[in-house]
């Protein structure tokens, strides 16, 4: 098969690569889509070489149907399925109180071992999730960053008539907002990007420009007060200390951007405020489901963030360096059919 080879940083290949053999309570999947994600790109550029070692294939939001599974398993050949990405170890505190995805332990399939960015995937058959009937498979590789927006939403205990600000509008920043909305809020998006302000408006969303006079737009915006919640999801020193002066006393701030450096902040205004600060760790059983639930249900629609699908073989061109150079791009899927790969 082909695969999508992690080789060191900055340096991706596409190689020839064994279909993998599947072992007991195992599935082999015939991936459909798989998407490209901050986490990826963060591994892309040697940022997580403690944990991702070449040739390990990329690739943790995707979608896909059984090819092969074993006799008695719940699932058969051609079922349309995703697959939630997370191994744990069953055994730290975390796992045991079933707060897995705080697992000590935690492991990602994408990242620690082989993913989604080629023909075939082995994974275990309890991660893996039916679709439903009327889902796409492009909308299915969206569930894994929309259950990570599930997940932080909860953290922040959003609720009807608070106002939210979302720093970053990106892919998780957008699909967050659009989360949010759903809970009856109002979404504040902070974004210095034209293309993705572009985006954001076009969804209907307040949109602030990040650098330019932050503070005075916020307290125009909600009449001095502030933001009940802010959402770090730019991973960056200036988003979280955006989050920080934009929230209003007693305001809850979520951090779910990848840092890629040590923060430095005043940590005054955090007293000052008497703000609460909240990390938020991936998703579980629950957010996977809830997230499958919204789109079946067409409560969300993630599609028009896909800017584009290219094939394996143009990945690295089309996909990975068209991110690294700014292009205008939200979301990009990889296509593992045969056919997007031969144009």
């Amino acid at each position: 098969m082909k695969a999508l080879s992690y080789t060191g940083p900055n340096q991706l290949a596409v190689k020839e690569r064994n279909i993998p053999e599947i072992q007991a309570g195992e599935v082999l999947i015939k991936v459909a889509y798989a998407g490209i994600c901050g986490t990826d790109m963060l591994a892309f550029h040697g940022g997580m070489d403690n944990r991702v070692k070449p040739p390990v294939i990329f690739g943790h939001e995707f979608s896909g149907t059984i090819e092969q599974a074993h006799e008695g398993s719940l699932l058969l050949k051609g079922d349309r399925v995703t697959v939630e990405p997370l191994i744990t170890c069953g055994e730290c505190h975390g796992c045991q109180t079933g707060e897995y995805n705080l697992c000590t332990s935690l492991n990602l399939i994408g990242i620690d071992s082989d993913g989604a960015m080629a023909d075939f995937i082995k994974v275990p058959e309890l991660n893996v999730y039916k679709l439903g009937e009327q889902m796409s498979m492009e909308a299915g590789a969206l569930i894994e960053p929309l259950a990570v927006c599930v997940h932080l939403i909860k953290k922040g205990n959003i609720t009807t008539g608070q106002t939210v600000l979302i720093v970053g509008g990106g892919p998780i920043g957008l699909i967050t907002a659009l989360a949010a909305k759903l809970k009856g809020a109002h979404v504040i998006i902070s974004e210095i990007n034209p293309f993705r302000i572009g985006v954001a408006q076009k969804y209907g969303f307040d949109v602030i420009k990040g650098d330019q006079n932050f503070l005075e737009q916020i307290n125009e915006k909600t009449n001095r007060r502030g933001a009940d919640v802010s959402i770090e999801a730019t991973g960056t020193n200036i988003g979280l200390v955006s989050c920080i002066e934009g929230t209003g006393i007693k305001g809850t701030v979520v951090i779910a951007g990848l840092p890629k450096k040590k923060a430095d902040f005043d940590i005054y205004r955090i007293i000052a405020k008497e703000l609460t600060l909240v990390g938020t760790r991936v998703y579980n059983r629950d957010d996977y489901l809830e997230a499958i639930e919204m789109i079946n249900a067409e409560k969300i629609d993630l599609e028009p963030l896909i800017s584009r699908v290219v094939s394996l073989g143009k990945a690295i061109e089309q996909g990975f360096a068209a991110i690294d150079e700014g292009e205008d791009i939200i979301k990009v899927l990889i296509s593992l059919n045969q056919k997007d790969e031969e144009k």
